[in-house]
């Protein structure tokens, strides 16, 4: 497993890159809970509750005099906070605070632990840790069968059907994915991942209108706007494989319109950037794939300069060499190139690698099926779409 790090500990690795911007309010408020649910977690009894109690009031939960906090409540509150803050990339904070509430959860509490351990494998992969992240999810598909709840165990086969697309194998997460979505029981969410990298699958396989009609139902069952925007980062990829890269950009340009959370947006940036180099003109293209780079640049002390997201700022960074080659600023494209082969390399994303010794230029549109067309018409039709007309 990955070793917590104490909240002040954490947070300071988090916030230590220059021009990482937080709000010192919200650093204190942050810190304020993180500290009190340690604080919690290192007593019993009333001590405890008195603790639990208030940190339920600092997010604005009222709890009746000499009642038991309610588990329920305490993980609804701090998983919020934990999302909060893994929306800033803060993902050492993020993963103190969810094993410290771990501890806190009584052993009784099944299902709401292995909600808790699924999130920590989440927050293990987004530090680059698979091997702590495939162990998590393997203790959360053992607690989904050993007490029969399939949240847990859709949960843990969406995480390992990730990790296994995360090392190219693309039929082991198939399985997985297909076993979630058939699955009695399974979280919206779960299904929803699982539509999300289906897509993905397909789309590796060349069949591009089954992906499309993934991707499709993944947006059309969201039920916030950072799975909206994921299922159109996906979709727009889609699009951009298949040749389409005006569709693909409508479809980019609508993501960024829902002002993504960071884990978004640097994969967005990169995608967003080789479709405006294949579709407008060399002007309008080159001086919007040089906005998209000065945009990862913006973002990469938050991202530790890829040892948070360590996948997709490389991947990012490849894209971006490759658009701007397209465009012709060829001493920038150098640049990127070297900064993502260091990444690539260090961490073993051999896929990377090998895409810079071999750039994907976007193909000659694929012939698509009417239902795929009706898709790209409904997404053109998507709040933000309509600025790429603008670009032109």
């Amino acid at each position: 497993m990955l070793a917590p790090l104490p909240s002040v500990e954490a947070f300071r690795r988090d916030a230590v890159s220059d021009g990482v911007e937080l709000d010192d309010g919200v650093a204190a408020s942050w810190l304020e809970s993180a500290t009190r649910l340690e604080r919690a977690a290192m007593t019993r009894g009333s001590e405890r509750e008195r603790l639990l109690a208030g940190l339920l009031a600092q997010h604005g939960v009222v709890t009746f005099k000499d009642s038991a906090t309610s588990p329920t409540a305490v993980v609804s509150a701090v998983m919020t906070l934990a999302s909060e803050i893994e929306d800033h990339t803060f993902f050492r904070l993020a993963h103190s605070v969810v094993s410290t509430l771990l501890i806190v959860v009584p052993e009784s509490e099944t299902l709401l632990r292995g909600r808790i351990i699924a999130r920590l494998a989440l927050l293990a992969r987004h530090l680059g840790n698979v091997v702590a992240a495939n162990r998590y999810y393997n203790e959360v598909e053992q607690l989904g069968s050993g007490f029969d709840l399939p949240e847990l165990t859709g949960r843990a086969w969406t995480g390992l059907g990730i990790l296994a697309q995360l090392r190219g194998d693309f039929p082991e997460s198939r399985r997985r994915f297909n076993a979630v979505i058939a699955l009695s029981g399974a979280a919206s969410d779960s299904i929803t991942y699982s539509h999300h990298h289906l897509m993905m699958a397909a789309a590796a396989a060349g069949d591009y209108d089954t992906a499309a009609g993934h991707a499709w139902s993944a947006f059309k069952g969201s039920t916030t706007a950072t799975q909206e925007t994921e299922a159109l980062l996906n979709l727009s990829q889609l699009l951009l494989e298949a040749g389409h890269a005006r569709a693909a950009l409508r479809g980019f340009a609508a993501g960024l319109a829902r002002k993504p959370i960071t884990r978004l947006e640097v994969p967005i940036i990169g995608g967003a950037a080789c479709a405006a180099a294949a579709c407008l003109p060399l002007p309008a293209a080159r001086a919007l794939v040089r906005n998209f780079a000065d945009r990862l640049d913006h973002l990469m002390p938050a991202l530790h300069h890829g040892k948070n997201l360590p996948y997709p700022t490389a991947s990012t960074l490849v894209e971006l060499s490759e658009a701007l080659a397209v465009v012709g600023d060829d001493e920038r494209s150098r640049d990127l190139a070297e900064r993502g082969e260091t990444l690539a390399s260090a961490l073993g994303f051999h896929q990377l690698v090998y895409r810079l010794e071999n750039p994907v230029l976007v193909p000659r549109p694929a012939v698509l099926a009417e239902s795929t067309n009706e898709i790209i018409a409904a997404v053109g039709e998507l709040e933000g779409a309509e600025l790429v007309g603008a670009a032109q």
